[in-house]
């Protein structure tokens, strides 16, 4: 039984209203002044009253995406990241060695580097048609130079299924949760397909694809990896800036240029949009952070990642804006006045690329704070900036009528 979904929360209502059935049913039993009812009666009420605890708290973690799995709520995914930790890739499911791009050699038959589980519409009330709601696929990325792999959901927009774009080449959005972050909350909570398309009917957004992933692979078991390069352990910056645009161009018909390329994410996920940006802008230009951190953390979560200080600064977003050459990238900033803690570094970078190749744009809210709400409000405009940033390699076909 998985620690987010309808099981586990279905199955701590039923004891919860077990346990205070018992309580109205015991009670009378247990009203006499001995210890022994004392005792019962104290059990009986604790009792009741810690599944009810339990059950509030799966709620808003299921809510909240606090934790993503049973591993990452009992700090088995909390320890450092090792080269013990960073596994060679193995044939992708239903396919041979790799050849191209995919990696290999010649005359050896290509591996997909991206593999489709299952296929589903938008859930709208009218339904859902590929060539005018989209078209959502849950698939398996393999990264062909590092050997990560993770979970994605890809939302392929309703223009991608229409005979006027059969030649067109769509923009990409990698978009990131949190860490640790639930992957389906990005579809559910935060509704990025449905706002894309949403954006795309009103004529605000251009129709791109969009990628759904979390910000630490699946093959390094949760651990908050910043979208770090960690020295003898997984190459996870490569991962994004390298082996994701590979298999998504393998797979599907979008633009291998980096102004087509973009990344947007909240907290973590912002983090990494930036960073993986910054670091990589001949691969990735556009960058969105909402509510992201500007510095390199070393906490629990994460341990070591940096092996050295001055890998440490390389992987500082505000430490590489301040001593680097500013790279040709174009980045959103989302942020609140009151209530998140990031504000003060918005105004500071975006003070620090005045004038620079790197062109900033700020999204700021009187108030606001590190939680779904504020990013729901948030992600409109931004997904209105980002998709009109992103540039595709072909032109874009004239609108229809």
């Amino acid at each position: 039984m998985t620690l987010t979904g309808n099981w586990l929360l279905a199955l701590l209502t039923l004891l919860v209203i077990g346990a205070f059935t018992g309580v109205v049913l015991l009670w009378r039993k247990l009203s006499g002044k001995t210890w022994k009812h004392v005792v019962g009666r104290l059990g009986v009420l604790g009792g009741a009253q810690l599944v009810l605890v339990l059950l509030l708290a799966a709620f808003c973690n299921d809510y909240f995406g606090f934790y993503s799995s049973w591993h990452d709520l009992l700090g088995f995914a909390s320890q450092a990241v090792n080269q013990n930790q960073a596994h060679p890739l193995g044939p992708a499911p239903g396919a041979d060695a790799p050849d191209g791009p995919g990696g290999g050699g010649p005359g050896q038959p290509h591996r997909r580097l991206l593999t489709v589980q299952s296929v589903s519409g938008l859930s709208l009330p009218s339904g859902s048609v590929p060539d005018s709601t989209g078209e959502t696929q849950n698939v398996t990325l393999y990264g062909a130079s590092t050997g990560l792999s993770t979970q994605a959901i890809v939302y392929l927009p309703p223009q991608y299924f229409q005979s006027a774009y059969k030649g067109y080449e769509f923009p990409v959005a990698i978009v990131s949760t949190g860490y640790p972050g639930d992957l389906t909350a990005l579809e559910d909570r935060l509704k990025y397909p449905y706002r894309l398309l949403t954006g795309i009917n009103s004529h605000q957004d251009r129709p791109i694809v969009l990628v759904m992933i979390q910000p630490s692979p699946s093959s390094v078991g949760g651990v908050d990896t910043e979208c770090t390069d960690v020295p003898g352990g997984p190459q996870v910056n490569t991962f994004w800036a390298q082996d994701i645009p590979r298999a998504v161009e393998d797979q599907y018909r979008v633009t291998p240029a980096a102004s087509g390329w973009g990344i947007i994410g909240d907290s973590t996920g912002g983090d990494c949009a930036l960073k993986v940006a910054m670091m990589n802008s001949d691969k990735i230009s556009v960058a969105v952070s909402l509510s992201g951190d500007y510095n390199a953390p070393q906490d629990l979560t994460t341990g070591d990642l940096y092996g050295s200080p001055q890998n440490r600064d390389l992987n500082n977003i505000m430490w590489r804006v301040r001593n680097l050459p500013k790279p040709p990238v174009s980045v959103l900033l989302a942020s609140s006045r009151s209530g998140e803690s990031d504000y003060g570094d918005v105004l500071r970078f975006q003070q620090l690329t005045a004038g620079t190749p790197t062109h900033t744009s700020t999204l700021i809210r009187n108030e606001g704070g590190h939680n779904f709400t504020t990013w729901n409000a948030e992600i409109p405009p931004a997904m209105q900036w980002l998709t009109n940033t992103l540039r595709s390699s072909t032109p874009l076909p004239p609108p229809a009528g």
